[in-house]
C-alpha cells in the first residue's frame, strides 16, 4: 500500500510538457494581452461612467467609474499569469487525491492540464466581460466561458479520480 507524500516530499516532475498544452498555455497568455491591449486602446472612448455589473439577461445593472475597467483588465491579467504560473508547476497544486511516488507523474500531468484549461475559460470571461462592457451585448461569451469553466474542473478532477488508482 502506498503512503501519502507531504508536499514538500513530492518527487519531482519528470515528463515535459506536451506541445499542445505548452501552446494553449502561450496563447492564453497572448489572449488575455490582446484583450488587455484592446481595453485600452477603447479606454479614452468610454463616457466617465460604465456598466460594472449586469443581472443574468445581460442588462446593466451596476454603474461605476471608467478606471474600473483598468482595474478588471490588471486583476484578469493577474489571475492568467498566476494560472499559467502554477499549470507550469502542478507538483504544488492541491489535488483531491493522495499523491504517491507512483501516481504523481500522472497527476501532475492533469493538474496541469486543468490549469491550462481554466487558464483559457478565463480568457472567455475576460473576453465577454470587456466586450459587455466595450461594445454590450457579450453575456453570452461569458455565461459560455463560465460553463466551460465548470466543466473543465469537473473532468480535470474525474481525470485526476482515475488515474489515481
Amino acid at each position: 500500500m502506498s503512503t501519502m507524500l507531504p508536499t514538500s516530499e513530492r518527487p519531482a516532475r519528470t515528463p515535459a510538457t506536451g506541445p499542445i498544452t505548452a501552446t494553449l498555455r502561450v496563447t492564453a497568455l497572448l489572449a488575455a494581452l490582446a484583450i488587455t491591449i484592446w481595453i485600452l486602446i477603447a479606454y479614452a472612448g468610454l463616457p466617465e461612467t460604465i456598466p460594472t455589473h449586469f443581472d443574468l439577461s445581460g442588462t446593466a445593472d451596476g454603474w461605476g467609474p471608467k478606471w474600473s475597467i483598468l482595474v478588471l483588465a490588471a486583476v484578469m491579467l493577474l489571475v492568467s499569469v498566476g494560472l499559467a504560473v502554477l499549470s507550469a508547476k502542478p507538483q504544488i497544486l492541491n489535488y483531491p487525491v493522495i499523491i504517491t511516488e507512483h501516481n504523481a507523474q500522472a497527476i501532475y500531468r492533469e493538474g496541469e492540464r486543468l490549469m491550462v484549461w481554466a487558464l483559457w475559460a478565463m480568457q472567455g470571461i475576460y473576453l465577454g466581460i470587456a466586450w459587455t462592457v466595450l461594445l454590450g451585448g457579450g453575456g453570452v461569451v461569458i455565461g459560455i466561458s463560465a460553463a466551460i469553466l465548470v466543466s473543465v474542473v469537473g473532468v480535470g478532477i474525474i481525470r485526476m479520480l482515475r488515474v489515481a488508482r
